[in-house]
């Protein structure tokens, strides 16, 4: 938006042109970068739980503007090392450096707060609050999200941008299927936390109960000197080369991948669906603000109990297994 002719709750100055202004991401009041930083908060940060929601007066300039139509081109320039990269990576595959800058969220200072390195290319891609993510704006993407909202805006930005579904998410990756609960993406939580139950009964056949209790027995007996090393790994070899061992540890490796990839598609459709269905159901600002923020974060409760789930149904699908097959 071209903010000229409004003027800065801080100071009360008229914008121009050539003025350096950030926006609050919670309610979108512009100020001058400087105004800003020496306040050290949005001017109506008093009004935000209120819902308050800044709008230019119908006498400036910034009321009449057209949105900025934003940057679609289909390569950007690294801001650090200055090769060129596809639009849809959001790193540097030169540097590694970070291409599409993170967006902050709530609590954090305001969008376009931090400059790229001097002579950085300008073709970088900076992310407005006022830019669209699945038909809601990034502002209440952000608000929504909460916790990591710098991290995720990026991403759901550059999925969009080149039109992917498949995305790496380490920490759905290395915490599969607990990574979904802590995000409240809890249907997709469910089906990753059976598809592991069934891959875990691989390891309830006594056959494999038999085999793990000699690599076990084994590996005491190395330590105390009574088993020779080329003993042991005999012993080992025969377990991995189980059905059972090699099913189990190939389910599970399967299934973290396909967490690892699946999960930020998952993750942004259930941000886009909840903050599309808040805004057709809540009838004022205020309660659509506190809806953004209960339904959105991340809860470190449902994640806990998806771990105690987990285990106990683990515990009694092996007894039952593994007594069915005795």
């Amino acid at each position: 938006m071209n903010y000229t002719g409004a003027q800065c709750p801080v100071c009360g100055k008229t914008f121009t042109e050539t003025d350096d202004i950030v926006v609050c991401p919670v309610c979108g009041t512009p100020h001058h970068r400087a105004c800003y930083t020496e306040k050290g908060a949005c001017a109506n940060e008093a009004h935000h739980a209120e819902g308050f929601s800044w709008q230019p007066s119908p006498d400036s300039a910034a009321a009449n503007a057209q949105p900025a139509v934003p940057d679609r081109l289909p390569t950007v320039t690294c801001p650090h090392c200055g090769a060129q990269n596809h639009a849809d990576e959001p790193v540097c595959t030169q540097c590694g450096a970070r291409l599409y800058h993170a967006v902050p969220g709530i609590g954090q200072p305001p969008f376009g707060a931090q400059q790229p390195p001097y002579g950085a290319p300008q073709r970088t891609v900076f992310i407005s609050p006022d830019e669209t993510l699945g038909g809601n704006t990034v502002a209440d993407t952000a608000a929504y999200v909460q916790t990591g909202a710098n991290r995720y805006i990026p991403k759901f930005y550059a999925m969009e941008k080149a039109g992917k579904k498949v995305q790496w998410n380490w920490s759905a990756f290395l915490f599969t299927p607990y990574w979904f609960f802590y995000r409240k993406v809890y249907a997709a939580g469910a089906v990753f936390l059976v598809l592991g139950l069934l891959v875990s009964l691989f390891s309830a056949t006594p056959r494999f109960q038999e085999a793990y209790v000699s690599v076990y027995n084994a590996q005491m007996q190395l330590y105390s000197g009574e088993m020779s090393e080329a003993a042991y790994m005999e012993t080992a070899q025969a377990f991995f080369a189980l059905p059972e061992t090699i099913g189990f540890l190939a389910g599970n490796l399967v299934l973290h991948i396909a967490a690892g990839l699946s999960a930020n598609w998952f993750y942004k459709r259930k941000v886009q669906k909840d903050i599309a269905a808040l805004r057709a159901h809540t009838e004022n600002p205020e309660s659509y603000r506190l809806g953004l923020l209960r339904r959105g974060g991340t809860s470190a409760l449902m994640c806990i109990a998806a771990i105690f789930i987990y285990y106990a149904a683990q515990q009694l699908l092996g007894v039952a297994f593994f007594n069915l097959l005795s």
